[in-house]
C-alpha cells in the first residue's frame, strides 16, 4: 500500500505529463531567460527566426507564436495561465534583440502580434528570393568541373 502511494505522488508530479501542455511553465522557465544565442539585428531576422522556433518548439510554446494556442475565452479558467505563458514568450522574444528593437516592440500585446510584426518588418518575401535563386543557376557553368560537382552547385 505505502509503495501504491508514492508512486501515485510521483506521477502526479511527473514532468511526462505536462511537457504536452503549452500552459505549463518549467521551473527553469523566466522571463529573463535567454533561449537563443542570436540577437535579432533586422537584417538576420531569417537565421534568428528559425533559431526562435526551434527554441519555442523544445519549450512547446510554438503555438503562441504561430496561433495554434489561442488565447482562451473570458469565461475560462486557462485565460491567467495562458496570458501568464504568452507574457513568458514575449518577455523571451524581446530578450533575444538587441536593444534598439526590442525597445521598439515593448509594447505589443501578445507574442503572436509581436511575432507577426517582426515577420511584416523584417520577413523576406519570396519574390526577391526566387529571382536570385534564377540568377545565380542561370551564372551557373559547368566549365572543367565533373558533373558531380557541377550537379552540387545546383
Amino acid at each position: 500500500m505505502e509503495q501504491s502511494d508514492a508512486s501515485s505522488n510521483q506521477r502526479q508530479g511527473d514532468p511526462e505529463i505536462y511537457n504536452n501542455d503549452p500552459l505549463y511553465l518549467q521551473s527553469s522557465d523566466h522571463p529573463g531567460a535567454q533561449i537563443v544565442a542570436v540577437k535579432l539585428t533586422g537584417p538576420n531576422f531569417m537565421k534568428w527566426s528559425r533559431t526562435v522556433k526551434i527554441a519555442l518548439r523544445t519549450k512547446g510554446k510554438l503555438g503562441f507564436i504561430d496561433g495554434s494556442c489561442p488565447k482562451p475565452g473570458q469565461d475560462t479558467s486557462k485565460l491567467a495561465q495562458w496570458i501568464k505563458c504568452d507574457s513568458m514568450v514575449v518577455s523571451w522574444l524581446l530578450n533575444s534583440m538587441v536593444p534598439d528593437l526590442s525597445e521598439a516592440f515593448l509594447y505589443v500585446n501578445t507574442a503572436q502580434e509581436l511575432w507577426d510584426e517582426l515577420s511584416e518588418r523584417f520577413g523576406e518575401s519570396n519574390g526577391p528570393l526566387l529571382y536570385q535563386l534564377e540568377k545565380d543557376i542561370a551564372d551557373l557553368y559547368q566549365g572543367s568541373d565533373s558533373v558531380a560537382v557541377y550537379y552540387t552547385k545546383l
